[in-house]
């Protein structure tokens, strides 16, 4: 028996991770003969050429049978698989002999950063708390949203600015080679897409090259490391594919730096991968605001908003403004800086003796007010976006430990400036009012903060290279 395989009309497939490629064998009796069905559904299976991984395990679960002789499987390969040449290997059985089929598959990068989870929308340098308490107004539907927009806003302007993205994502970055970045032939500049690590992977042409032979400079300063160099005394090099565009790719952890505080705990086991919800602690709760990255276990995580959520404890306190001292059953529970909501009132912890919490009364433009018996809230849970930059939605076990990612201080401080300063100008409507004195309201803010752009710049700004000949 002769078979022929192909899809689409030619013998070689692709696709771009994340999307769906059809693949379709066919099967004739001899060479130049009728399509003929083989005794029953034939199996798939895609390894990778350069590896043997197994991208898609034997299966005959989805293959149709769309006509006599004609086998076809609808394939999408995740979003996060290593882009490379893949083999689809059909078989089955002819006359109770075994038949074969291959295939060649080009999987190549996601288009975009939307197709690996891997956008920057959203992951702020800032938490819409932190402008808040600066500019201490009222939470109200209407400045949330003013405020997050503004926040979106200032991180990519201070991305802008300093020519580096500071946000830690996962990632494939591919580059082609050669480049043009006048550089030697064993170097590959990356950029703004700068490592926070030491990647997992790095190929060129789809053939593996060990991280051993690789050296990430600068060895003495990074992380971030902002190129890499094969080790001339090793037998690698890059350019080895067919074509110079994407030879070379790199997997692993991109980013300025990974600097992460633990906070606290989950309160409740994350079920699913669809949920979209946490359970935190007190400590978790005083220090995380909406745009806020969070990572537990490997899964990072952006908090889009936080929800009140009884701590499962009441208290009684008078409408006095000098009362206060809130007595509770169990302080250990509650964290310096947390707000608590009773009835319709709400109060910041400013310290914690035993089982007695010290609070600012009317807090956040709330109305002071007596509470008997009151069950005490806290904005314990999360909404939060899943599986964020570049990681994979998993499920966690309560009492996991809840990481956040910092900035850097000045990134930070910049980021809740220029949001801060949209906000004024954008109610004064964009203009400046003459003072009495002559000069212009407002001018000794325009200086803080040109300045403060000037030192993160010089701290943080990526530099141009110079290239001496």
């Amino acid at each position: 028996m002769h078979y022929w395989r192909h899809s689409g009309g030619v013998d070689m497939s692709e696709v771009i991770a994340g999307r769906t490629v059809t693949l379709l064998s066919q099967w004739f009796d001899f060479e130049g003969g009728s399509l003929t069905n083989l005794d029953a559904t034939p199996t798939i299976t895609i390894t990778s050429v350069a590896t043997g991984a197994t991208a898609l395990a034997a299966t005959a679960s989805g293959i149709t049978h769309p006509g006599t002789g004609s086998y076809g499987y609808a394939w999408t390969p995740t979003s996060t698989l290593t882009a490379g040449l893949y083999l689809a290997t059909w078989s089955g059985l002819k006359s109770s002999a075994p038949v074969t089929a291959t295939e060649t598959v080009t999987v190549a990068a996601p288009a975009s950063a939307d197709a690996t989870n891997t956008s920057p929308d959203g992951v702020w340098y800032a938490t819409r708390e932190d402008v808040q308490r600066a500019l201490d107004v009222k939470v109200t539907a209407r400045n949330r949203r003013e405020i997050d927009a503004a926040l979106e806003a200032a991180s990519r302007s201070v991305d802008a600015l300093c020519h580096r993205r500071f946000y830690p994502v996962v990632a494939t970055r591919y580059y082609d080679w050669p480049n043009f970045q006048y550089a030697y032939p064993w170097r590959i500049w990356f950029d703004q897409w700068e490592l926070a690590a030491v990647p997992s992977a790095v190929t060129s042409g789809a053939v593996t090259i060990p991280l051993s032979a690789c050296n990430f400079e600068p060895v003495s300063s990074g992380p971030p490391y902002t190129y890499i160099e094969l080790r001339r005394d090793q037998p690698y090099s890059f350019g080895v594919g067919s074509t110079p565009q994407r030879d070379v790719a790199i997997t692993g952890l991109y980013g300025y730096r990974n600097t992460e505080t633990a906070l606290g705990i989950l309160t409740a086991a994350v079920t699913t991968a669809t949920a979209t919800t946490i359970s935190v602690d007190g400590p978790t709760s005083a220090v995380v605001g909406v745009g806020s990255v969070l990572r537990v276990d490997s899964e990072r995580l952006i908090v889009s908003e936080r929800t009140e959520s009884s701590t499962g404890q009441t208290g009684t306190i008078t409408a006095s403004k000098g009362d206060v001292s809130l007595a509770v059953s169990d302080g250990t529970k509650y964290a310096v800086d947390e707000v608590l909501l009773l009835d319709s009132e709400r109060m910041r912890i400013d310290d914690i003796a035993g089982n007695a919490l010290t609070v600012e009364r009317a807090y956040d433009g709330t109305v002071l007010a007596a509470h008997t018996a009151a069950t005490i809230y806290a904005p314990r849970t999360l909404t939060v976006t899943r599986g964020a930059l570049g990681t994979t939605a998993d499920t966690h076990g309560s009492g996991s430990t809840v990481y956040r990612w910092d900035p850097p201080g000045l990134v930070h401080q910049l980021t809740k400036a220029e949001a801060i300063t949209q906000l004024t100008q954008e109610r004064a409507g964009w203009f400046m009012k003459a003072s009495t004195t002559g000069q212009s309201a407002g001018r000794v803010s325009a200086d803080a903060i040109q300045n403060l752009r000037d030192q993160t710049y010089t701290e943080h700004g990526r530099k141009s290279r110079i290239r001496v000949v």
